[in-house]
C-alpha cells in the first residue's frame, strides 16, 4: 500500500489527490478554528436566552476547549498506530455531531454537551500535519503548513465576524448550522479523496489509558473548582478539595508518564529549560487571548450607565474582537526582530506586548479606543509569543524529538486557553439570583491584574529560556547548522 501511494505522487491523478489532501486537511482545521471563535461575541446573548449564570455561560466557550487537551494526546498516539484517514473521518464526524447538538439545543446542558463534542476538533491539527507529511512532497508540505497557519487566523476572524450579525438578528442556534454543513462536505471529500495513511513501521498498539484518566481528573477538577469558587468561596472546603485532587492527580500523571514505556505525553523533553520555558509561553499566550475573548464581550455589552460598559451589540463586539485576531498574522515579524536584536530580545517581545494589553485593559472602563488598543496588543502579543515559543522549543530538543513534541505544544496552548476562559468566567460569575446584574468593575480589574502577573512570569521565563538556548549553542556550535 505504501509503495503504491508513493508511486501515485508522480502521476497526474496523484497530483490531483495531493491537492485534494491539502484542501481537506486545511479545510478541516479551518472549520474547527471557526467553531472555536463563534460563541465569543454571542456569550451575553446566549446567557440571556437561556437564563444562565456567568459561571454556566463560561462552559459554553470552555466546553470546546476542555475536551481538546484531553483527547489530542490520545488521538496523536492512535495516529502512530492506525490509519490517519480513518481517524480524521472519525474526529470530523464527532465534531459534526457536536455542532448538530448545539444547533438543536434548547437548554444549557444540551448546548454544553454539543460544545464538549466539538472540542474533539483540536486533534484535527496534528492529524492534518501527519496526513500532509505522509502524502505530500517536502516542498508542498511546508507550503501546506504555512497555509494551515493562515487558515487558523483567517477562519477565527471570519467566525467572529459573522457570529455577531447572526446573534443579533437570529436565534443563537443558527451559529452552528454553517459549520455543520461545511463538515458534512469535508467528511464526504475526505471519504472519496484521501488516501490511506498507515504508519510507516510497525508500532506496538500500547495506549496509556492510565495517564489519560489521571490527566482528565487533574484538568477537570481544576476547572470545576474555578467555575464554582465564587459561589462556594475561594477558601471553601469544596474548592480546596478539588484543588488538592487536581494536584495529586497531576503528580500521579507526571510519575506515570515518566515511567511508562509509551507515554501519552512525552514529558522527558522538559529536561531542557528552553523547552520548559517554551511551554510556559504557550500556556501564557493561550491564557491571554482567551481571557480577552471572555472578558471583552462581558465588558462592552454592559449598558453605559454601568460606568464601564459601552452598550455594544454582538455585531460591534465582533468588529472589536476580529482585529485582535487578524493582527496575529503579523507575528512572523519576530523572526526579523531576532535577526537584528538577538534571541533574548525577540523572546521577551511577545510577553511585553501581552503585559501592555492587560495594562491598557485596566484603564479601559467606558473607553472604546482603550478596549480596541488592548485587544490589538493581546492579538499581536499572543501571536508573537506562540511563534517564539515554538522556536525556543525546536532549538531545545533533538531533531528526532521535534515531531513528538508538537502534540504537547497544542495541549499546552489549549490548557492555557481553557484556564484563561474559566478563570475569567469564575471571577466575573454571579449567583443565579444575580445573573441579570452587571459584575462590579473591580472584578474586571482583578481579571486583568492576574493576566498581567502571568505575562510577567512568561517574560522572565522567555528571557532565561533564550539565554539557555544561547549557552547550549555556544557549547555546541555544530547545532547551528
Amino acid at each position: 500500500m505504501q509503495d503504491s501511494t508513493l508511486k501515485s505522487r508522480s502521476t497526474p491523478r496523484g497530483q490531483v489527490t495531493l491537492g485534494a489532501c491539502l484542501a481537506v486537511t486545511v479545510g478541516a482545521v479551518g472549520v474547527y478554528k471557526a467553531i472555536e471563535s463563534l460563541v465569543s461575541p454571542a456569550l451575553p446573548i446566549i446567557q440571556a436566552e437561556l437564563s444562565a449564570t456567568r459561571a454556566e455561560i463560561t462552559w459554553v466557550m470552555t466546553g470546546v476547549l476542555l475536551t481538546g487537551p484531553l483527547v489530542t494526546p490520545l488521538i496523536s498516539r492512535l495516529a502512530d498506530i492506525y490509519d490517519k484517514r480513518k481517524l480524521i473521518l472519525a474526529v470530523m464526524s464527532i465534531v459534526a455531531t457536536g455542532t448538530l447538538v448545539s444547533s438543536l439545543s434548547f437548554s444549557m446542558q444540551m448546548l454544553i454537551i454539543g460544545q464538549l463534542l466539538q472540542g474533539f476538533g483540536l486533534s484535527l491539527v496534528p492529524l492534518a500535519v501527519g496526513i500532509l507529511k505522509d502524502t505530500q512532497p517536502a516542498g508542498i508540505t511546508k507550503f501546506g503548513n504555512s497555509l494551515m497557519i493562515s487558515a487558523i487566523y483567517g477562519s477565527t476572524a471570519i467566525g467572529m465576524l459573522i457570529a455577531g450579525p447572526i446573534a443579533d438578528n437570529f436565534h443563537y442556534t443558527y451559529l452552528f448550522w454553517a459549520p455543520f454543513i461545511a463538515l458534512l462536505v469535508l467528511i464526504s471529500a475526505a471519504w472519496m479523496l484521501l488516501p490511506p495513511c498507515l504508519p510507516q513501521k510497525s508500532i506496538s498498539p500500547s495506549i496509556d489509558f492510565k495517564g489519560l484518566i489521571l490527566f482528565a481528573i487533574a484538568l477537570g477538577a481544576f476547572l470545576i473548582g474555578l467555575t464554582y469558587a465564587p459561589e462556594w468561596g475561594w477558601s471553601s472546603i469544596q474548592f480546596l478539595s478539588l484543588c488538592a485532587l487536581s494536584l495529586v492527580s497531576l503528580a500521579s500523571f507526571v510519575w506515570t508518564e515518566l515511567n511508562h514505556k509509551d507515554p501519552l505525553v512525552e514529558l522527558r523533553v522538559l529536561q531542557s529549560f528552553s523547552v520548559a520555558a517554551g511551554l510556559i509561553l504557550m500556556v501564557a499566550a493561550g491564557y491571554s487571548i482567551n481571557s480577552f475573548f471572555v472578558s471583552v464581550p462581558m465588558q462592552i455589552q454592559q449598558p453605559s450607565d454601568s460606568g464601564y460598559g459601552l452598550g455594544a451589540t454582538a455585531t460591534l463586539t465582533s468588529f472589536i474582537l476580529v482585529p485582535g485576531v487578524l493582527i496575529g498574522v503579523a507575528s512572523p515579524v519576530v523572526t526579523l526582530v531576532e535577526k537584528y536584536v538577538g534571541l533574548a530580545a525577540a523572546s521577551i517581545m511577545g510577553p511585553l506586548i501581552m503585559c501592555a494589553s492587560f495594562w491598557l485593559a485596566i484603564g479601559s472602563a467606558g473607553s472604546l479606543p482603550m478596549v480596541v488598543a488592548s485587544m490589538l496588543c493581546a492579538g499581536i502579543g499572543s501571536g508573537v509569543t506562540i511563534t517564539q515559543a515554538m522556536n525556543l522549543m525546536v532549538m531545545g530538543v533533538p531533531e528526532d524529538r521535534v515531531g513528538t513534541f508538537s502534540g504537547l505544544n497544542f495541549v499546552a496552548k489549549a490548557i492555557g486557553a481553557t484556564t484563561g476562559a474559566q478563570v475569567v468566567g469564575g471571577i466575573l460569575s454571579t449567583t443565579a439570583d444575580e445573573a441579570s446584574q452587571a459584575p462590579d468593575w473591580n472584578r474586571f480589574v482583578y481579571v486583568f491584574s492576574i493576566g498581567f502577573a502571568i505575562c510577567l512570569i512568561a517574560l522572565v521565563c522567555a528571557y532565561f529560556g533564550s539565554r539557555s538556548v544561547n549557552r547550549s549553542y555556544k557549547s555546541d556550535p555544530a547545532r547551528i547548522n
